[in-house]
């Protein structure tokens, strides 16, 4: 875990005193590796007892604990690899900084991604006939890359762009079905709306949204959680999320394809070789 980035991207849900210090710690890594957390208090201008609290809001065991941490991630900071893409930039120095980025958005997903909450997903996949799903902009993306991978194993999946033709067909619905939603922010008007509709009909809402406690996530049956990519100028945050997403995704459809493993294999298998007589 690269605990600088995990600063950057809980700025704005820390205190006045804990945001005053998390920038100045962003400013100055390297240095706060030989403090005392008295010494980066009066560096900070805050007092000692908001590094306690920053560390803890961190999820961190301790002040101690930030500077190993920070240790950890010496030669990155040395390079400054942890900062958003500036001006001029060499495409090496690029290349490495979203490496970094990606490298650590997977990880902390991995740890945040609940294994319950896939088993219960799979649990609806085997009782459901019909399956929608929606997601808007980039979510939109992996709403269609659900649909392509579960179409090709033989499930019957629903995916429009448009909100009001997919509102049409949940309300049309006469099988078992159950609505996948994506949405980082977890507040999409269209997404959230859709998730009423389908609550109305007695649907199951599964979503997958970096926010727990969204108005999205209030309103599902199931929550995905994965990390938040955090903004940046260059929305290289936005891609981290997008590229999280996807990570999660491919980690429930593996979870779906070995559990059907046979079955699996073979539709996979039918579906190449029509594509390739296609192709021909």
């Amino acid at each position: 875990m690269n605990i600088l980035f995990t600063i950057q991207n809980q700025l704005d849900s820390l205190s006045k005193a804990e945001k005053k210090l998390a920038q100045w710690i962003l400013e100055h890594s390297a240095e706060v590796i030989h403090m005392s957390a008295k010494t980066l208090s009066e560096a900070a201008e805050i007092s000692p007892a908001t590094v306690v609290r920053f560390c803890y809001s961190l999820g961190l065991e301790g002040f101690p604990d930030l500077k190993l941490k920070l240790s950890a991630n010496l030669p990155q900071i040395q390079e400054g690899l942890y900062s958003d893409i500036v001006p001029d930039e060499s495409i090496t120095t690029i290349k490495q900084k979203i490496k970094f980025k990606v490298i650590d958005g997977i990880e902390k997903n991995c740890e945040l991604l609940e294994d319950e909450a896939i088993e219960q997903i799979l649990h609806l996949l085997d009782h459901s006939e019909v399956i929608f799903t929606y997601g808007i902009g980039a979510s939109g993306t992996v709403a269609d890359d659900f649909y392509q991978k579960f179409l090709r194993v033989g499930r019957t999946v629903i995916f429009s762009q448009d909100a009001h033709l997919l509102s049409t067909a949940i309300v049309t619905n006469k099988e078992s079905a159950f609505i996948f939603l994506i949405s980082n922010s977890g507040e999409k008007k269209e997404v959230c709306r859709l998730a009423s509709l389908a609550k109305n009909c007695q649907i199951p809402v599964v979503s997958m949204t970096s926010q727990p406690r969204s108005t999205l996530a209030r309103l599902s049956d199931i929550v995905l959680h994965t990390t938040d990519g955090g903004e940046a100028p260059l929305r290289s945050s936005a891609t981290n999320s997008l590229l999280v997403q996807l990570y999660s995704l491919d980690v429930l459809f593996s979870a779906y394809a070995s559990k059907h493993y046979d079955e699996t294999i073979i539709q996979l298998e039918q579906t190449k070789q029509a594509i390739s007589q296609l192709e021909e």
